[in-house]
């Protein structure tokens, strides 16, 4: 095997900071399938552990590896998983010294120079779109016929290769920024084959029948929310695979997986209006009788854009309202007005789009008093479902860089999982103020008689009732 891509463990304790049972769902490391499909095309022998699906601890990784003897291990790593990516690489390291490590994803990308400063459990640190880089690291290293001893005497050579970060003696190297790869349409679609299909099933407002299977067909995202870090890996600029392309995705989703829902995770899939009718068209024609979810901006959408996206089978929609003031959206600068909300909101609600509503709590220049804004604005608006994340800068943000002009701010990565409060604004007294205003909230909202009578109406399938069952369970875990 000549690289084995590893997601690593990750409890559901840790990732929801509570106990939720087994209700939190499993959703794909697509990324990082992307990644390996990409790596395997250009003739690389590849494996891939997703140890969240597979129930995986450190023990079982070293073990696979002493079994299929990779000779590189490519890490993959958002913030509040980071340390254990460190601890994972340290073990590997102390048993296979002389396997290359790799770490790229979300956090190696925005906070590479400390990640290479600080550990030396990592050979090489990928900043960026992974795909181009990864193959060219990997003909790098099969030159030296994978020889780690050879790779530690030609490190030199690595300036290169473009969208790395890596330590030469003292040190720190950081090559070129990484070109985007411009046109998606080349790439094969995602290594599925090698993740465990049958264990992703997300969380039950997110899919409406199943199987589920979850796809992105767009990378970048054209604003600058101050909170948002998914632009340090693929900017501001939209890129698209052909919509005529995605469809026949679905297609093979349908024939492979038996998807009957597609979950797209696209940062921002209404941006380009234009991409979006022909999509829909597409999906009108092909008459594939799938349903699907996206996530979506209430200044990019409109009515008759919605009813286009709902007779081509959108059910469900992801909105980030954030907050109930103007004053605290035009602190993250989402770009976005309350007036904008409403009417969005409504026009989902008149047309039959279920509507998944995001709030955040302890924003810039928030008090209790105006948490209790934005949870009446959510009672008022009345989404099938909403949640209140803490508000969590990450690193390479502009709230990140500016957080010490609102309020105090940790930094224990492994608490940067939105539902901890590592962020503690001027305006509260403490974490424990924020951690009962978010039970508050979940109370209030899904407590309401109207909330709990509309998704009673709502089953009309033993699978509806399995899953609003499964649904409660979850929210017991915040409330």
């Amino acid at each position: 095997m000549d690289i084995l891509f590893i997601s690593p463990p990750l409890s559901p304790k840790e990732r929801y900071a509570r106990d939720v049972g087994d209700t939190g769902g499993h959703l794909p490391p697509l990324g990082l399938a992307s990644l390996a499909a990409y790596v395997r095309e250009k003739n690389f022998s590849i494996g891939l552990i997703d140890s969240l699906a597979l129930n995986y601890n450190e023990e079982d990784i070293i073990q696979y590896i002493a079994i299929h003897k990779p000779k590189s291990i490519g890490i993959t790593s958002l913030t509040p998983i980071y340390h254990r990516a460190i601890s994972l690489a340290n073990k590997i390291k102390e048993k296979f010294p002389k396997i290359l490590i790799i770490l790229g994803g979300h956090h190696a990308t925005i906070d590479y120079y400390n990640v290479v400063k600080d550990e030396s459990c990592f050979d090489i640190v990928a900043i960026g779109e992974g795909e181009i880089t990864a193959v060219e690291v990997l003909d790098f290293y099969k030159s030296l016929s994978y020889d780690y001893e050879a790779f530690l005497s030609s490190k030199f050579k690595l300036k290169e290769i473009d969208g790395i970060a890596f330590k030469l003696d003292k040190e720190i190297v950081v090559t070129n920024k990484r070109i985007l790869i411009p046109d998606l349409d080349v790439l094969p679609y995602p290594a599925r084959d090698l993740l465990p299909m049958d264990k992703y099933v997300p969380l039950p407002n997110q899919y409406k029948n199943l199987p589920i299977v979850h796809m992105v067909a767009i990378r970048g995202c054209p604003f600058a929310c101050s909170f948002c870090s998914d632009n340090a890996i693929f900017g501001r600029q939209i890129r698209a695979r052909s919509p005529k392309l995605v469809v026949e995705e679905i297609k093979h989703l349908k024939d492979k997986y038996e998807a009957k829902d597609i979950s797209f995770w696209d940062d921002m899939m209404t941006s380009n209006k234009k991409w979006m009718e022909e999509f829909c068209d597409e999906m009108m024609n092909a008459n594939l009788g799938i349903t699907w979810t996206c996530y979506s901006r209430v200044d990019t959408v409109t009515k008759e854009l919605l009813q286009k996206m709902y007779n081509a089978g959108c059910w469900n929609i992801f909105f980030g309202y954030e907050s109930g003031d103007q004053e605290l959206l035009n602190n993250i600068n989402k770009g976005i007005t309350l007036q904008q909300i409403e009417i969005s909101n409504a026009w989902c609600k008149e047309i039959g789009i279920e509507i998944r509503a995001s709030f955040m709590l302890a924003l810039p220049g928030e008090t209790p008093e105006k948490a209790l804004k934005t949870i009446e604005f959510a009672k008022k608006l009345n989404p099938e479902y909403a949640q209140f994340c803490i508000t969590t800068p990450y690193p390479g943000t502009k709230l990140f860089a500016e957080a010490h002009k609102y309020g105090t701010l940790s930094t224990d990565y492994s608490k940067y999982n939105i539902w901890e409060p590592v962020f503690v604004p001027f305006g509260y007294k403490n974490e424990e103020e924020i951690k009962a205003m978010e039970k508050r909230a979940m109370r209030e909202f899904y407590l309401r008689p109207v909330c709990v009578f509309n998704h009673l109406k709502r089953i009309r399938s033993y699978e509806d009732f399995k899953r609003y069952v499964k649904g409660a369970r979850f929210l017991l875990g915040f409330a």
